[in-house]
């Protein structure tokens, strides 16, 4: 049922407007099952550098398109209005914009023609529509309040994880390094190409000759020659694309593992490991299969399929358009199952990256699974992934298995069509049985190339699908893309600015406020509200508080994993932000609060950011650290192998291993995130012995529970809830500060020091 959105009342127009009108509904009915977001592209590209339509003239066209067509008065027909509008003016070789949007309460979408910002032949209620997309014309721009709608950013972050389409020239641009083994694959096959259109004529020949009898000669020879230079040069052409297809993958696997480790921390918080492993082995992988399959059949192939065509039409020019029309059928239909390959390519490349990503997991935490019987559990949730992805993988398989049956009977039908069409023409004197016979040896030629053509979609299809998951995780921004350079401010009255560390004033959640929040409700999604700290150089401060309170947040504010929201944090008097990160993190060495181990040898973890410390260093720290049993139980010494994220090791002596890793730093900053949480308590008086000796030429900024390790610090900050609630001695805050007393209760250190 047609429903009024509001009382249409078009003008009478003229015939000559009305049959534009008409044309534009027929040329833009295939855009209206299209989604809002690729109408946009395809408006973007027509309107470009179209001049922009009067009002007068966009409102003479809305009127044309209603008068028309009465579905375009009606509540549905706003689109079909709009998008016609559009056209018509596009007919006319002029633009207007387009715009989509919606209104709550009640909730209704509309689709409507602005020019220069102002809705041409809308009621005042559009003023109420937020804009979801709005294509301007070319000679417009975009007033400037206009600004991203909160669905528009939900449908941007939306498509981040939706198929995201690739073509054959993004893929080639990864063989930019290798034109010179390029252009000799497109010379070879041409050479190929000319060799094969040789072979019906020497064998021609040859028939034709040997009638007599058989007898050695030039033409013999000759065809003898061309065969093994064919297949010689074809053998060339093949090696040069492995090379070639090699070099792609290598360098594709070189930009995604450049980037992924270059990516924001909040984005591994977010995404599975076993799923960017996949990217980096699998999905580059099969690229090299698009560009083997696919050179291949547009090189040589392509310039077979040229060669006989030419061939053809000089045969017999209708027989040719004939088979042409054919092939072209064929073509079209290959080309849309291609298109069905990538994205269910694509699909199928997303699903094993989350499938990756489960068994990575349960590989890690293998042993709680264990531990706590949910090894059956795990296993069905895995199997089902596994399920999911086989029944994609079974109707990609037949997407492709429907490719090569379909192309193939499609070209056996079109030889068909062509010989019984030859046939007739034979038959009426239009041409002679030899000419039909030397067109149907051409055109059997020319299907052979095509079939590799059409099969090659296919490959290309899925390796464009892998490639496009590439892409995706190649357009996140890197870590330092949104950096700025602000003004290098200091902090005020600071007399000691060496090692120096100073909160102002700063506000930070890890969820990031959706637009249009208002600010006010920020307080709800904040870790940290209104944080003042100071640590100096050459003492202690440490942070307490109960779990969940934000400590190990601030000294990922440090490190500038992440950015506050608000405020200034300071490093030696400067904003931190003046630093680029490299340079930051010089000044700083972390141990972070479950000591993650790399695999690989004890020396490893210990160089691991000191490359340039001695062995006899490293010895002498691990001795500090009461490690040094570690080396003599071992033939290995240094070189002992500490396992997998360091399974070998106990929680403590991980602990211990990441403490002497940064004893080895020379960074006038140290960060210990709840170091002595699985020490027993004469490896944890070791362990204070040594912070206090980083104490002397450090600045140490220490995070705990057990109060035990910094009763003694210089200043201790109580955290509650992202706030600091009291800052001062031991003595001080057990005096002050009712949670830092009831903390110090539990642990027995409720007694004045």
């Amino acid at each position: 049922m047609d429903v009024a959105l509001f009382s249409e009342k078009p003008k009478k127009v003229s015939m000559k407007m009305r049959l534009l009108a008409l044309l534009a509904i027929l040329i833009s009915v295939p855009l209206n099952w299209l989604s809002p977001n690729r109408i946009e592209k395809i408006f973007s590209r027509i309107t470009k550098n179209k001049p922009s339509a009067s009002e007068k003239e966009v409102l003479e066209i809305r009127d044309a398109v209603c008068t028309v067509s009465r579905r375009c008065r009606s509540q549905e027909g706003c689109l079909r209005r709009s998008i016609a509008v559009v056209v018509a003016a596009w007919l006319k070789r002029s633009s207007a914009s387009w715009n989509t949007g919606f209104a709550l309460e009640p909730f209704r979408a509309h689709a409507w023609v602005e020019v220069k910002g102002k809705p041409i032949g809308e009621p005042d209620e559009i003023s109420l529509y937020t804009k979801v997309i709005s294509v301007a014309a070319h000679s417009e721009e975009m007033p400037k309040k206009e600004i991203k709608s909160a669905p528009e950013k939900v449908q941007e972050e939306k498509g981040k994880s939706e198929h995201r389409k690739s073509n054959l020239r993004e893929l080639l641009a990864l063989a930019n390094g290798y034109k010179l083994e390029l252009f000799l694959v497109v010379i070879l096959g041409i050479i190929c190409a000319c060799l094969t259109l040789l072979q019906p004529n020497l064998v021609a020949d040859l028939v034709q000759q040997y009638s007599s009898g058989f007898v050695v000669n030039s033409t013999l020879i000759l065809l003898v020659i061309v065969l093994a230079a064919s297949m010689i040069l074809t053998t060339i052409q093949y090696y040069l694309l492995q090379k070639i297809g090699e070099g792609v993958v290598f360098e594709a696997r070189s930009s995604v593992i450049s980037h992924l480790l270059k990516l924001p921390i909040i984005e591994y918080d977010k995404r599975s490991v076993g799923d960017l492993i996949s990217r980096v082995s699998g999905d580059t992988s099969r690229l090299r299969m698009a560009l083997i399959q696919g050179t291949i059949a547009f090189t040589s192939g392509s310039f077979i399929v040229v060669g006989a065509a030419i061939g053809l039409a000089l045969k017999d020019l209708v027989l040719f358009l004939t088979a042409l029309f054919c092939i072209s059928l064929a073509f079209i239909g290959i080309f849309m199952m291609s298109n069905l390959i990538q994205k269910s390519s694509f699909r199928v490349q997303q699903e094993l990256g989350k499938l990756s990503g489960m068994i990575e997991r349960d590989l890690h935490a293998i042993r709680t699974i264990r531990s706590t019987n949910a090894t059956l559990a795990e296993e069905n949730k895995i199997k089902l992934q596994a399920d999911y992805l086989r029944n994609l993988g079974i109707r990609l398989a037949k997407i492709q298995s429907f490719m090569t049956p379909i192309s193939n009977m499609s070209l056996q039908i079109c030889g068909l069509i062509v010989l019984g069409f030859g046939g007739y023409r034979v038959s009426i004197g239009s041409m002679s049985l030899a000419d039909l016979i030397a067109f149907a040896l051409l055109l059997f030629i020319m299907i052979g190339p095509l079939t590799q053509i059409f099969g090659a979609f296919s490959g290309v299809g899925e390796s464009l699908g892998a490639f496009a998951r590439i892409k995706e995780l190649l357009d996140l921004d890197l870590e330092t893309s949104k950096d700025d350079n602000p003004a290098k401010t200091s902090y005020p009255n600071s007399s000691n600015e060496d090692g120096m560390v100073v909160f102002h004033k700063v506000n930070f959640g890890y969820n990031k406020l959706d637009f249009g929040t208002d600010i006010i409700s920020q307080n709800d999604n904040l870790i940290l509200r209104e944080i003042d700290l100071h640590a100096e150089f050459g003492k202690r401060t440490a942070i307490v508080g109960s779990s969940g309170a934000g400590k190990s947040t601030i000294l990922q504010l440090i490190e500038r994993f992440y950015d506050p929201d608000s405020g200034h944090i300071y490093v030696n008097g400067k904003d931190y932000r003046s630093y680029s990160r490299e340079d930051l993190r010089k000044l700083i060495t972390y141990v972070e609060q479950n000591a993650p181990i790399i695999a690989g040898s004890l020396r490893e973890n210990l160089l691991l950011g000191n490359p340039t410390v001695t062995e006899e260093k490293c010895y002498n720290v691990l001795k500090e650290v009461n490690l040094s049993y570690l080396i003599e139980r071992s033939p290995e010494k240094l070189d002992m192998i500490i396992g997998e994220s360091g399974t070998t090791l106990s929680g403590g002596e991980r602990q211990r291993l990441a403490m002497a890793r940064s004893l080895l730093s020379d960074a006038k900053i140290v960060l210990l995130d709840e170091l002595t949480s699985n020490l027993d308590s004469l490896n944890e008086i070791g362990m204070k012995k040594a912070i206090d000796k980083m104490r002397e030429n450090k600045t140490v900024i220490v995070v705990a529970h057990r109060l035990s390790t910094i009763v003694d610090s210089d200043m201790i900050y109580v955290l509650e809830h992202g706030r600091i609630i009291g800052s001062g001695s031991h003595n001080e805050l057990l005096e002050r500060v009712p949670l830092y007393r009831k903390l110090a209760k539990e642990q027995f250190l409720d007694k004045v020091i």
